[in-house]
């Protein structure tokens, strides 16, 4: 393990430092004998570092769990052959676990954010405003990025935004769309002004932190999702040229390059405990190259057989003749098919993209997580472009092309999209190869409002399926079709002003 990965480990490593922010079996709920604790580390700028330490550690585990299923299997991406076919048919009630996890998980986040947040305002001083500002960026950054997985999820949400000293300060009715994404907007507004665009290292500055690019990109990516098209525009100009592709892809996901040029903020992983590393080998490659992964990429070979929703606008058949991303991202380990044993040995493919035959046991990765890269930030600004005005071979030709020939795949121009609506097709298969089985894809179907049609495609070739309509609503930002989980049913005993359920639910 590389001292990088150490320190941040170490940083991130609150675990067993302060009680309350880790073991709250509601976690809206304080635990007593954890405040004794809290009082007195956060009281320095030292304890304040520690405790923006904690905010972060939450991602590991949502990327470890919640972001392969919510947003990766419930995709037209992935399917199981497993029995876990739950968010993969849509087949979700308030019951169903992750969704509990999922909500708590994010939850532990904003409430560890809050705490600093306010005890901040009593550290009587900091060993320089860089630091303060620091400490107050990261903190906002890090609940706006809860914030916005959690109104994607699940909609209307409790916008808790102080501290929780009695459990009455956690337990707040829904705030609607529009109010939670307001916040989320102030707060990368904020953090984008208090961030540095690179750190220096030491305490509180270790290398893969949120920097302002982070802040600028996550605030893209809510206006893409808002369809701001403008905003889109406004908050990527600064990242374009401080950042770069890599020419091997696979270094974006093998431990080699990590917070390097082509990564704007990634998960942290790296510790030697199940906690702190994650399991996208278990998940993705067959652990060991025995065969028998949770997920596999949807491929039109298999016509709806095999278990879940196998094929049907399939991923695989999506990658073009001489794409560099395809041998890095799916690979066939010449295994026998455990599904289709009249098959040829190698006929069923995996998700190669995370596969680390280095670290032990087989099922734990060090390696870091992207949640944000330089290539989704080109895909964003260019997407956005389009939107606002299709103009033949202008700069969102060039951002899409620099995609593709780094793919080693020929240019687009005018005479291959002619359109508006040829070139949005073109944007939208490309986020979809180049950000493969990186939890994007779930979202960005949601917010173009084609979830429905996709995932009903899917099931029209099983042919005894139907997507649960009833749960979706009118996105009241962008009027798009668009899905919500339910709220956990759990949550309706532990806070009363929540009330309403989603629809279909």
């Amino acid at each position: 393990m590389n001292n990088k990965m150490r320190n941040y480990i170490k940083y991130i490593g609150l675990i067993a430092t302060v009680t309350l922010f880790v073991n709250c079996s509601k976690i809206l709920e304080p635990e007593p004998e954890g405040q004794v604790a809290l009082d007195n580390l956060l009281t320095t700028e030292e304890g304040l570092i520690t405790g923006v330490n904690g905010i972060f550690q939450p991602l590991q585990g949502i990327f470890s769990g919640t972001m392969v299923q919510l947003a990766g299997r419930s995709s037209d991406d992935t399917w199981t052959w497993r029995k876990e076919t739950e968010s993969d048919i849509f087949n979700i009630d308030e019951t169903f676990g992750l969704i509990e996890t999922t909500w708590e998980n994010h939850y532990r986040g904003i409430t560890r954010a809050n705490t600093v947040l306010d005890r901040m305002l009593l550290v009587e001083s900091f060993s320089s405003e860089e630091m303060r500002l620091l400490i107050e960026g990261q903190s906002k950054f890090m609940r706006a990025y809860y914030y916005f997985n959690l109104v994607r999820f699940y909609g209307d949400v409790p916008l808790v935004l102080q501290e929780i000293i009695v459990p009455a300060d956690g337990e707040l009715p829904r705030s609607p769309i529009e109010d939670v994404y307001a916040q989320i907007k102030s707060d990368l507004n904020d953090a984008v002004s208090m961030l540095p665009t690179s750190y220096s290292g030491g305490n509180g500055q270790e290398l893969g932190r949120p920097t302002k690019y982070a802040a600028m990109a996550l605030l893209a990516t809510v206006n893409l999702e808002l369809e701001e098209w403008g905003e889109v525009v406004a908050n990527t100009e600064d990242i374009i040229g401080e950042g770069s592709l890599l020419e091997n892809y696979a270094d974006n996901f093998n431990g080699s390059q990590e917070n390097g040029p082509a990564s704007i903020f990634e998960v942290q992983y790296g510790g030697e405990i199940a906690a702190t590393t994650i399991n996208t080998r278990g998940t993705y490659a067959p652990p060991a190259m025995q065969g028998g992964a949770a997920n596999l990429p949807t491929d039109d070979t298999w016509n709806g057989e095999g278990g879940s929703l196998s094929s049907g606008n399939g991923i695989v058949q999506e990658y073009e003749p001489g794409d560099k991303r395809k041998e890095v991202t799916l690979a066939h380990y010449d295994l026998e098919n455990f599904l289709f044993p009249d098959q040829p040995v190698g006929s069923l493919l995996y998700i190669n993209k995370y596969l680390n035959e280095v670290d032990q046991p087989v099922e734990q990765s060090t390696w870091n997580f992207p949640i944000i890269r330089y290539a989704d930030v080109l895909l964003m600004r260019a997407e956005a472009l389009n939107e606002i005005g299709y103009s033949p071979n202008d700069e969102a030709f060039g951002l899409l092309n620099e995609i593709r020939i780094n793919a080693g795949l020929p240019a687009h121009d005018a005479s291959t999209l002619g359109t508006q609506d040829e070139f949005r097709q073109a944007l939208r298969k490309e986020r979809r190869v180049e950000l493969a089985f990186e939890s994007k894809r779930y979202f960005d179907l949601n917010r173009w409002g084609i979830l429905e049609a996709r995932i009903q495609f899917q099931m029209d070739i099983k042919g005894e399926l139907t997507f649960p309509s009833n749960r979706l609503i009118s996105h009241p930002i962008t009027g798009k079709s668009y899905f919500l989980y339910p709220i956990p049913l759990v949550e309706f005993s532990n806070n009363a002003n929540i009330q309403v359920q989603n629809p279909g639910y």
